[in-house]
Parts: structure tokens; sequence; C-alpha cells
């Protein structure tokens, strides 16, 4: 397991990441959501020991990554950007992740190239971006590493690149249980293989929202009334309003949801309809703003 307790960090006299806390465990996905600038990057560069942070701690197994360097060899981070290492072949990429991480599957990078039809021959400067974020995520899967840290990794990519890098994230996952840590805008994939996400505002953990309870905790309406949705109604502290157009409600109701739901019916709207719940209502309610950065 991976655990983050009470992590600040300070850049520039700025405040970017205030007392995180949250852990990863083994055979599970979790997603880790913020607008820009909430210091996503900055955490996962933090719990890979790129940076040293300013309060906290970064725990493998119990024991603190800073204070002991040998405990990285057991997380591996996949950074935004895919021009590392880009004038050296897949041969010499492979050579220098062998000596670095003792786990190194030869054949399971081996398998996955072939499988998406990646040629095994050219330096990875000719590889397209799609062909790169494959790459590295079979090479980071490969390592065999019991935590892998992964930002944006279907970013700009096809459609039909984002589906394979997703099926080898869920089927790696599912086969060899390493703890996924995935940030990431595109929250409708996220909705689809996490099991939980994250929450980030302004540097500090939100909320952690285990995804099969969403349907338990949280319900999305749409409600019409003929004059104004009573104070009564949108004052409560766990009715959150997406959005209104005129006198059409959407609201996203948090916990006490039958209760909540029975006083609107008793509040005499003209329409009440139930809609489906996304991962993009939760962002809305919990981050603020309707615009979300992609």
């Amino acid at each position: 397991m991976l655990e983050v307790t009470h992590l600040g960090k300070i850049i520039d006299q700025t405040t970017i990441l205030d007392d995180v806390s949250f852990a990863i465990v083994p055979g599970t996905i979790t997603g880790l959501i913020g607008r820009n600038g909430a210091g996503k990057t900055t955490l996962l560069r933090t719990m890979m020991g790129i940076l040293l942070p300013d309060d906290g701690e970064v725990r493998y197994q119990g024991q603190n990554i800073h204070q002991h360097p040998a405990e990285k060899v057991h997380i591996l981070f996949v950074p935004d950007a895919k021009d590392l290492l880009q004038n050296y072949s897949i041969q010499q990429i492979t050579r220098l992740y062998s000596q670095v991480y003792p786990n190194f599957d030869h054949g399971v990078l081996g398998d996955w190239l072939r499988r998406f039809g990646l040629p095994l021959t050219k330096k990875v400067r000719y590889f397209s971006k799609g062909m790169k974020a494959l790459f590295y995520l079979a090479l980071a899967f490969a390592a065999r590493t019991e935590a892998v840290l992964l930002d944006e990794p279907t970013e700009g990519l096809d459609p039909i690149y984002k589906k394979q890098c997703l099926q080898l994230i869920v089927q790696e996952v599912a086969e060899r249980k390493p703890a996924v840590l995935i940030s990431s805008h595109r929250l409708e994939e996220l909705q689809a293989i996490c099991d939980q996400v994250i929450f980030l505002k302004n540097g500090a953990v939100e909320s952690v929202t285990d995804l099969m309870a969403v349907k338990e905790r949280y319900r999305k309406l749409q409600v019409v009334y003929e004059e104004q949705m009573p104070e009564s109604i949108i004052k409560r502290p766990n009715v959150h309003l997406l959005a209104q157009s005129g006198r059409i409600y959407t609201i996203l109701i948090e916990d006490e949801v039958e209760s909540t739901t029975a006083e609107i019916e008793a509040s005499g709207p003209l329409l009440i309809d139930q809609l489906p719940l996304h991962l993009e209502d939760l962002f809305v309610s919990k981050l603020g703003g309707e615009n979300l950065d992609h």
C-alpha cells in the first residue's frame, strides 16, 4: 500500500499541497481529479520522490520513501510529457528500465508491443503520440512495480488509442493487482474504470469517493416549479445546484437522498425527473464552476 499522510508542499511561497492524506491499495484504480492548478502533478511528483515535501510523508509499506530512497523502486511514475527518452530505441530503453527495476518482465512488454503492433526497432521519436502513450504504459506495467502513477495517460489520443490504453490498464490491474493512481480530466474514462476518485481542490483533498457507493449517496434531479424552488430546499447543505434555466432546476442531492427527495416532492413541483448521474456532476458540485477544464 502507498500512503500519503498530511502532505504539504510550498513552491515560491505559494501553498501547492495542503495537508493531503489518502491511500491507494493493491488491485484498485484511483482517479485524481481537480481543476487546473489544483496541485495534481505536484502531488504525483512528490509521491514518486522527485520533489521533497515540506510537511508530511509518503510511505510505501510503512517506509518513508524520502528517508528510504530504495523504496522508490516499488513505484513508477509516467508523466504527461511523452517525449522522454525519444532519441533512444525500444531496446535501449528496455535495458535501462531492467537495470532500475529488478522485476522488469521482458515477456510482458513484448506481448503488449506485439498486440498493439508497435515497431520494435524504431526510436521512440518516430512514434505517433498514440504509439508513445501505449509504449510508456506497457513499459510501466512491465516494470512490475507495486504502484503506478499516471499523469494524463490518454490526453490528446484518438478514440482507438484511448480504448487500447484503458484496456491495458484495466487488464494489468485485474491480473497482477498493482495500485494505480490516474490524474486526468477525462472524467468519463475515470468513471468507467476507477474504484474510487480523489477530488483535489486548491491543493487539499475535498473528498475521497467510492464510485460503487455513488448511486446510494447521490441523486441527480431535474425539477420544474410554477414559480421558484423554495429557499428551504435550495439552501439545504446537501443540495447542489448544477444548472438553472428559468423555472427548471437541475440539482444534485448528496446523502439523505430519500428524505430530501420526499421533501422536494412535497414542495409542489410541476415536474420532477431523475437523471443519469455522471462523474462530471460531482466535479461541478465539489470543485465549483460549470465549465470543466476539458
